[in-house]
């Protein structure tokens, strides 16, 4: 099978593509990161946990290539696969590696999950470490609810929560 020369169409297409697919992730992580801090994804995050963001990203995006592939051009093809790629990265780096993770669950209740188990732990909020009359502990499966000795203030506040080998950091919003 003989080879044919790459078209100057082709290129600028695939240049698009790539502009396109390049732009939608650096959005997308903007738009994430920006939302983390806003009182909308309070409640989203306390019960996204792990899995259903990445999952419902890389649905989407079968649902939508399925429904447009057809009609759109190949960079929007592309666009639309981003969202999935995504979804699947995601789904690698918590499913296969079991990233930890922390949520602000209450002003004064920190949930993390995916650390040592059976491990005392240590928290840190805003710089500054936590001190407890009784060293948290995670349980079997690296989970723990940690009531905080005092209620945090409404703002972002940043939260490193680790154990001896893991550790979870994450700045979000609290009401």
């Amino acid at each position: 099978m003989p080879l044919r020369p790459v078209t100057p169409e082709q290129l600028q297409v695939y240049g698009i593509a790539i502009g396109i697919e390049g732009g939608a992730m650096a959005a997308y992580e903007y738009g994430i990161s920006y939302l983390k801090k806003q009182k909308f994804m309070f409640n989203v995050i306390k019960t996204l946990k792990n899995w259903t963001d990445s999952v419902l990203s890389l649905v989407i995006s079968v649902v939508a290539y399925a429904l447009t592939a057809n009609v759109l051009p190949e960079y929007g093809v592309r666009a639309i696969r981003v969202l999935g790629s995504w979804g699947v990265k995601e789904a690698i780096l918590i499913g296969i590696k079991h990233r930890p993770g922390a949520v602000l669950t209450a002003t004064d209740t920190v949930e993390v999950f995916g650390l040592d188990p059976d491990k005392e732990v240590e928290v840190w909020i805003d710089g500054s470490k936590v001190s407890f009359a009784t060293a948290p502990k995670t349980d079997g499966a690296g989970y723990a609810k940690i009531t905080l000795p005092s209620a945090l203030s409404a703002d972002v506040h940043k939260v490193l929560v680790h154990t001896k080998f893991k550790a979870t950091y994450t700045e979000q919003y609290v009401e």
